[in-house]
Formats: structure tokens, sequence, C-alpha cells
């Protein structure tokens, strides 16, 4: 009998793919966390020479980089999920 292309993986394939899915979502959490530290940090305490307009353009620019890498990362998770009910 024929085996689909899933169950031919190596389950190393399977455990990477996995893997880096949490990988990814891991980091939009980072992306999202270290732009409102940037934000809401002391500049004092941690002796940042950076006006506080740049400090929120770029603490924003993270936040808005995260969200946009979380959408992206959610619909690839999906759309790979709803391929595979469809096989």
């Amino acid at each position: 009998m024929l085996r689909s292309d899933r169950e031919r993986e190596k389950p190393t394939v399977a455990f990477f793919n996995k893997f880096a899915r949490y990988f990814g979502m891991l980091m939009t959490l980072i992306y999202v966390a270290l732009g409102l530290f940037i934000i809401f940090m002391d500049a004092e305490t941690y002796n940042l020479d950076m006006p506080e307009t740049a400090r929120v353009l770029f603490g924003g620019t993270l936040i808005l980089y995260g969200i946009v890498r979380f959408v992206r990362a959610y619909q690839l998770n999906s759309r790979s999920k709803r391929n595979r009910h469809h096989d």
C-alpha cells in the first residue's frame, strides 16, 4: 500500500518543524517584550544615551515587528493544519 509523504518523513524533520514553530512564537514574544522594555525603561538607570522620541519609535518598531511575525507564523501554522486535515 502507498504511504503518504507525511508517513515517510523522518522523525527529525517533524521535530525540527515543531521546534521552528515554537521558536518563532518565542521570538515574537521576545520582540514585543524588548519593545515594551525599551519604551518604558529608565534611561538613566541603563545609561542609554538615546532621546525619548527615538526610544519610543524604536520600541514601537520592535513591537510592530513582533506582531507581524506572530500573524505570519499563525497564518502559516493554520494553513499547515488545514492542509494536513485535507490530505
